[in-house]
């Protein structure tokens, strides 16, 4: 259950409540069950939240098959619905009547699989249910029996190898969130594929033109708007990507990988392909590029955006599973990508302000903070200072250089270089601290040293890391993301979290494995509706040193080792850093006394008048395993202090059974610190 206030007043409303803003709303409305399944009849009900009673409300609902869909536009969304008279029972589970709760039950055989069922409430021919203005002008519900099997094979006319089938169990078919996608065939296939227009015309390239539904954890998002997303490669791949606009009021309510629900809903859904470049031979990360560089940037304290997998299932035509593999509801995996909006914002705890997204060399407004200026005025006028020599002051005052030597540094350890051209990120002017931030966004050309791009984004270009203190601090922060995020054991695991949602560490048949088989050898990669550049068919895998998807996760963990060395030798330059100290604890580690002590050996070689500073984390230790669960990295400190040779950590910070680690770097009095040291690693309470 849900508790709600208004005003003074704490009102419940059933988990399954459609309206729940009783102080606002005239009226509840819910259907029950909440998820449907064929044959069972569903039972909806509407109460007054107002005194006023309800006069005979009739029920009107309209049946909208698979193949079959009815855009709000269309003359038989408004004449294709059935009425039905509401029954005044009294409220569920009472047999008084007249109490203004009124009930009418639809029958089980009008339930049937992948039917979507519209509904709303009248009184004298007049719609009191959903409210007028209502953005969404009815309530829905999806009938559905659960996610099938599926049968398919690499290649359907290849040799023989390729050629048969695999038979994708309903259990694995579920094992990824589904978002089902109701729509018109004729407008699926045009916003893909066949209707590209003109992507540099700003009257269409933004362009909602068709509406369908998006079904999501059981809840209906009717007449939401979509259309194809991307730049330049918008409609290069084939299987392309896509976005959808939600009605104001009735935003996505998203989870991540681990099922929880995101603090704050999401007004748009980016779907991201999950299909790399063609020419850039890489087909076959499946996403991974882009999920776990934003995870980096998260880790590493950029805001970036969360993502999670999803598998998209469209239906546009009657038949779930035909016996052609490409035809169907499956359209394989997809990367769930958080809109960097006004919701972003509140979702990663900062405060209200302006946002501006890049393209090519032009600030694009994606948010205004309540009451800030809307002529762009406030970000030009950044522009033109930083285009100017400036002192170090000004950079300070103006800029997070904090968080941007972390930007730096994880663009550097990943190569996301494609920003050089005035995209791919994001200005926030953060109002608390009147500083601006930089933020990411399609980051998927990484991983690889011949990715587009030369990364000299316009705060390179001004000379930031070459001012020496900024430069000091820049490899600062970049050693210590080396010692502590961006290292074999660390990225490594970050990796296999993400590659645990799609994968299956066994090599069993997996989900990544559906995934091509829908699109490796499609045959709309081969068409001319693609780019023979970034399509192609038997492209998946083509470097993997096994040929499958793991073969792919080795390619990345290789590269953190050989991007890492990079980034050493070629950025991490300063001969004058001081030396690195050694920890050990100070004695036995008693949980049960207030603190814990640990000492630090300081080379002799040390300058004088250096700070030692500690920092506690915790760690996850060992392989990810399933089912999944939310892992903890170094990086994430639970308690730092800067101070002198030993360090008193309190018991507190720490809960028994899990596994820490301690460690210390000395600073000198130039600002430059050492690399942390070895860590000292513990099991609490052990």
């Amino acid at each position: 259950m849900r508790f709600f206030w208004a005003g003074l007043l704490l009102v419940w409303i059933p988990a399954q409540s459609t309206l729940i803003a009783a102080d606002s709303k005239p009226f509840r409305v819910k259907h029950a069950p909440e998820r449907p399944r064929s044959g069972k009849a569903v039972r909806i009900t509407i109460a007054a939240n107002a005194p006023a009673p309800l006069r005979a409300p009739i029920l009107q609902y309209q049946v909208v098959d698979p193949g079959r869909y009815i855009e709000a536009k269309e003359p038989a969304y408004k004449n294709n619905w059935v009425s039905m008279p509401m029954n005044d029972q009294g409220r569920e589970g009472d047999t008084a009547s007249g109490d203004g709760t009124f009930t009418v039950e639809l029958p089980g055989s009008l339930q049937q699989h992948r039917r979507l069922v519209r509904y709303r409430v009248t009184v004298s021919d007049r719609v009191v249910a959903p409210e007028p203005g209502d953005t969404q002008p009815n309530f829905a519900y999806f009938v559905y029996d659960g996610v099938p099997a599926w049968r398919a094979a690499i290649n359907p006319t290849g040799d023989t190898a390729q050629r048969a089938p695999t038979t994708f169990s309903a259990a694995l078919m579920n094992s990824v969130q589904v978002y089902h996608f109701i729509a018109k065939k004729s407008s699926v296939e045009k916003t893909t594929w066949y209707e590209p227009g003109d992507i540099w015309d700003p009257r269409t390239r933004h362009e909602y033109k068709y509406t369908g539904t998006i079904v999501a954890d059981g809840k209906v998002y009717d007449h939401v708007r979509f259309r194809a997303r991307g730049g330049e490669w918008r409609h290069a791949m084939g299987k392309n990507m896509w976005k959808f606009d939600f009605n104001r009021g009735h935003h996505l309510r998203a989870r991540d990988n681990f099922g929880r629900p995101y603090k704050t809903k999401w007004e748009k859904l980016n779907l991201g392909a999950c299909i790399q470049q063609g020419n850039y031979h890489r087909r076959g990360e499946h996403g991974l590029f882009e999920a776990v560089t934003y995870g980096l940037f998260n880790l590493a304290g950029v805001p970036a955006p969360h993502t999670h997998y999803a598998q998209l299932r469209i239906i546009d035509e009657a038949e779930e599973n035909p016996a052609n593999q490409y035809g169907g509801d499956f359209w394989g995996l997809y990367l769930a990508t958080e809109e960097i909006d006004g919701n972003f914002l509140e979702e990663h705890s900062l405060p209200d302000g302006n946002l501006y997204k890049w393209d090519f060399g032009q600030p694009k407004p994606e948010h205004f903070a309540d009451g800030a200026p809307t002529n762009r005025q406030d970000v030009l006028q950044f522009v033109r200072g930083y285009e100017r020599p400036q002192s170090d002051d000004w950079w300070r005052e103006h800029v997070d250089l904090a968080r941007y030597f972390s930007y730096r540094s994880i663009l550097e350890c990943v190569h996301h270089y494609d920003i050089a051209n005035g995209k791919n990120y994001f200005y926030y002017f953060h109002t608390t601290a009147r500083q601006w931030i930089v933020l990411p966004w399609d980051v998927d050309l990484a991983w690889k040293n011949n990715m587009y791009g030369s990364g000299q984004e316009p705060f390179w270009r001004a000379g930031v890391l070459r001012r020496p203190q900024f430069n000091i601090e820049y490899q600062n922060r970049l050693r210590e993301i080396r010692d502590l995020l961006f290292n074999p054991e660390q990225t490594g695991a970050l990796i296999d979290e993400y590659a645990a949602v799609i994968s299956d560490s066994a090599g069993e048949s997996a989900f990544v494995d559906a995934d091509r088989a829908k699109w490796d050898y499609h045959p709309i990669m081969a068409s001319r509706w693609v780019d023979p550049r970034k399509a192609g068919q038997g492209q998946f895998y083509l470097q993997s040193p096994t040929k499958d998807f793991h073969g792919m996760v080795k390619l990345m963990k290789d590269y953190i080792d050989i991007r890492g060395r990079w980034c050493d030798a070629n950025l991490l330059t300063d001969p004058a850093i001081p030396p690195t100290p050694a920890v050990v604890a100070d004695g036995p580690l008693d949980f049960k006394s207030p603190a814990m002590k640990f000492r630090a050996t300081l080379p002799a070689n040390l300058p004088p008048h250096s700070t030692i500073q500690w920092r506690l984390a915790e760690i996850t230790p060992g392989p990810v395993t399933k089912p999944l669960v939310p892992r903890r990295y170094e990086i994430q400190a639970l308690w730092e202090e800067a101070g002198q040779s030993t360090a008193t950590i309190p018991t507190k910070e720490v809960e028994s059974g899990r596994t820490y680690r301690v460690r210390a770097r000395a600073c000198d009095t130039t600002g430059r610190c050492s690399h942390w040291s070895e860590p000292v690693q513990f099991v609490a309470g052990k």
